[in-house]
């Protein structure tokens, strides 16, 4: 069985992060990708959309016009700067936040017919062949259509990708190991919106439920301790400067810690063992065997 963590893993250990906007991978889990990264593992990110309609924050040069280009350098620079070793852009159009005009654009990624999304990820799969897959929880974390829609793609696209009859795809069949979503839990993003809220009543992210946040915490299969990465998570969510990060509005250091000191996750494949409840695995690739 591989030693994870350590020096003596004797194989390349290989880990896909399935993301739908240009900074999904470094707000959401960019501690993740720099610890295995650090840690010697091949990592790679695949982005669904360019972030076209995404906000533009006042430190930013980018307009409407350039935003999505300017987004998708900053993909790249911050994937740099964790140590990512392929980041993928499929270029599909954002959707926007639920509810509004964006989601009815013909061409936004959430019209795109699921499998024709999951033939991309199949592909990515197959050409990388990661152990390890992982993307947003089945809510998308606060409920964004996109990263709903890359959530289900990503959990299609798994299994498909070993499937010798899946006919999506040319290239020869891969069958990761170890699926997860990503997730923060409920209990700490109550919190958060809840700061938020207090610091900016009339933002977008005051109006959302908070009950809907997040993950349930009992659905937490896997925590990961990010505390020795928080310095090179910070440079990279600098990168994304187009973009207002949750350092942003985290009112005090107490917060910020509470975001970047640990990456949790939800195992979906293998199930979790019957009656297996709360945390008990601290390494994405525990038990996997090359």
């Amino acid at each position: 069985m591989a030693k994870s963590n350590t020096n003596e893993t004797k194989f390349e250990r290989r880990l896909l992060c399935v993301v739908a906007h240009p900074d999904d991978e470094t707000f959401g889990s960019g501690s993740t990708l720099i610890k295995y990264a650090a840690e010697g593992a091949s990592v790679f990110t695949s982005c669904a959309t360019r972030g076209d309609v995404g906000e533009i924050a006042d430190r930013s040069d980018a307009t409407p016009e350039t935003l999505s280009a300017v987004r998708e350098q900053e993909y790249y620079d911050a994937g740099k700067v964790m140590g990512v070793k392929k980041s993928i852009l499929y270029g599909y159009r954002d959707s926007g936040m639920a509810g509004t005009a964006d989601n009815d654009h013909p061409n936004a990624y959430v019209q795109v017919p699921i499998d024709v999304v999951v033939a991309k990820v199949v592909d990515t799969i197959r050409e990388l062949k990661p152990q390890v897959v992982f993307t947003f929880d089945e809510g998308g974390g606060y409920g964004h259509p996109d990263h709903i829609h890359a959530s289900l793609a990503t959990k299609l696209a798994y299994f498909a990708a070993g499937d010798p009859s899946y006919t999506g795809s040319t290239l020869a069949p891969w069958k990761p190991s170890k699926l997860y979503y990503h997730g923060f839990p409920r209990s700490i993003m109550k919190t958060w919106f809840a700061a938020f809220a207090e610091a900016d009543p009339d933002s977008d992210l005051a109006k959302l439920d908070v009950n809907e946040m997040g993950v349930p915490d009992e659905l937490l299969s896997t925590v990961l301790d990010t505390a020795p990465y928080v310095d090179m998570r910070r440079k990279a969510i600098e990168v994304h400067r187009t973009q207002y990060s949750p350092l942003d509005r985290m009112p005090t250091p107490e917060l910020a810690d509470s975001y970047l000191n640990q990456d949790f996750f939800i195992r979906v494949d293998p199930p979790v063992p019957e009656g297996q409840t709360g945390i008990f695995e601290h390494d994405l690739f525990e038990g996997i065997e090359e």
